[in-house]
């Protein structure tokens, strides 16, 4: 029996791979989407926070965001969840992207954009590039369903997993901040 989240997100999938898709989106999409490969164009983010002095301490903290969800969301919630993905769970789903080599629950695409996305938002020196980066992050979940890699709820359990690594690096932060000033 197929759980209700399952036949929302099979209903979505279905409707994207159907009335969505066509040629000129898919190349567009799929480029888009292998961004996100191994958190490379967060990775590259952080990089260059890091690189200037004024954004350093959010390029820190984008760091420890990424390596906090590179650690809940690869190392435990995939491996403990264990989610088929769509397409290999459902003959009908049509995934336009390589198969992909580890679990479906939660999407770790959307996880790394919105844990990187976190620290630049809510710092006001990186504010305006950091909603630049949330507009990313919004286009890499969404790329995420419309190539049929992932669940709707996965990308939704990778954005929640996301937002709470990117507040707790902020919060580790500022802490150890407080403990720096000391």
């Amino acid at each position: 029996m197929i759980s209700w989240i399952t036949q929302i997100d099979l209903h979505i999938l279905y409707y994207v791979q159907d009335n969505l898709r066509n040629e000129v989106l898919n190349g567009v999409v799929k480029a888009f989407t292998s961004l996100g490969n191994y958190g490379l164009i967060w990775i590259l983010f952080t990089l260059a926070l890091l690189i200037y002095s004024d954004t350093r301490k959010v390029g820190i903290m984008c760091a420890v965001a990424l390596i906090l969800d590179l650690i809940v969301c690869n190392g435990i919630l995939k491996n403990v969840i264990a989610r088929t993905r769509p397409y290999d769970a459902f003959e009908n789903i049509r995934c336009i992207v390589p198969p992909q080599q580890d679990y479906s629950f939660p999407s770790g695409h959307t996880a790394s954009s919105f844990a990187a996305v976190v620290p630049a938002i809510v710092n006001k020196n990186t504010r305006k590039i950091g909603i630049a980066a949330l507009i990313v992050a919004i286009l890499m979940a969404v790329s995420r369903i419309y190539v049929c890699v992932h669940y709707p709820s996965d990308v939704v359990g990778g954005l929640i997993v996301g937002l709470l690594c990117g507040i707790a690096s902020c919060k580790i932060f500022e802490k150890f901040m407080q403990i720096k000033d000391k």
